[in-house]
C-alpha cells in the first residue's frame, strides 16, 4: 500500500459506528485515482468518473445505502470494475465485512484498487454463471451492473443463489426510463447512452420474480430542492432481500 494511503488507513474510525464523512472519503478515491490515472493516463473511463461530481455522486449513493448494511459479513462487490463502493467499505468500516469482487477484467488491470479494499478478487468467465457457491454471501452489491449484463432476468438469479437466506442485494446506477439525460443522449448526440433502461415499476418486478423483496426502490437525485423532478432523474437505487417465498 502507498504511503499516502497508509496513512489514511491509520486515520479510520471505530468500526460498527463508521465515519460518513464525504471529505475524507472523497479524499481516499482522489488518492487512488490520482495514483492510477499517473500509471494509465490513457483511461477515459477512470478520467471521467475521477472528476468531483462523479466521485460526490458515489459518495451520496453510498451513504444511502448504507443503513441497510448488517453489522458483519461477506459482502460482494459484482461486476467491480476498480471497486469503488469496495474501497468505500474498507474505508468507513475497515474490518467489518470481509469483501470479494468479480469482474470480467484481469486481476492486474485495477489492483491498485482492489489492494487498498482489500478485495478477494475473481476474474469472471461466463456471461451469469459467477465462481461462487450457493449461499456464499450476506450482501452483493452491484453499482452500474444490472444494465450491462447480457441477460438480467438470469443474472438476478445468479444473485439469488449465492446469496444467503435474508440477504440484500443492492443495485444502484440502474439507467432510468424517464431520464433527461438518457434522452439526450439517445436523440441529441446519438452516442454514450444505454442501450437497456428501466422504469421503476419495471425494476420492482423483475426483482420480485428474481425471488427479491424490495426494501427500497427510488429515482436517484443530487440533493432535495429538485426532488419534484426525480422521475426524470438518470438512475434508479434499489435494495431487495432474498427471500424463499411471496
Amino acid at each position: 500500500m502507498d504511503a499516502a494511503l497508509g496513512g489514511l488507513a491509520a486515520a479510520r474510525p471505530e468500526e460498527q459506528h463508521g465515519d460518513l464523512d464525504p471529505v475524507r472519503m472523497r479524499s481516499v478515491l482522489e488518492s487512488l485515482m490520482h495514483r492510477y490515472l499517473e500509471e494509465n493516463p490513457d483511461t477515459p473511463y477512470l478520467r471521467e468518473h475521477s472528476q468531483p461530481r462523479y466521485m460526490d455522486g458515489h459518495i451520496r449513493t453510498f451513504c444511502e445505502y448504507t443503513r441497510y448494511l448488517p453489522d458483519q459479513g461477506d459482502v460482494l462487490d459484482w461486476g467491480c470494475h476498480h471497486a469503488p463502493d469496495s474501497c468505500l467499505l474498507r474505508t468507513v468500516f475497515p474490518n467489518r465485512f470481509r469483501l470479494h469482487g468479480c469482474d470480467f477484467p484481469e486481476p492486474h488491470c485495477f489492483a491498485r484498487f482492489h489492494q487498498y479494499a482489500g478485495l478477494d478478487y475473481r476474474q469472471l468467465t461466463e456471461i451469469v454463471a459467477t465462481p461462487y457457491a450457493s449461499g456464499s454471501f450476506d450482501v452483493v452489491i452491484g453499482s452500474g451492473v444490472l444494465e450491462h449484463t447480457a441477460m438480467d432476468y438470469e443474472s438476478l438469479k445468479e444473485m439469488h443463489r449465492i446469496l444467503k437466506h435474508g440477504g440484500l442485494l443492492i443495485i444502484t446506477y440502474l439507467p432510468n426510463r424517464l431520464s433527461a439525460r438518457e434522452w439526450f443522449r439517445r436523440v441529441i448526440q446519438k452516442r454514450a447512452f444505454h442501450q437497456r433502461l428501466y422504469g421503476l415499476g419495471e425494476a420492482r418486478r423483475l426483482l420480485t420474480r428474481s425471488g427479491f423483496l424490495p426494501l427500497l426502490a427510488e429515482h436517484a437525485w443530487p440533493g432535495p430542492l429538485l426532488a419534484p423532478m426525480r422521475s426524470f432523474g438518470s438512475t434508479l437505487t434499489l435494495v431487495a432481500r432474498k427471500v424463499h417465498g411471496m
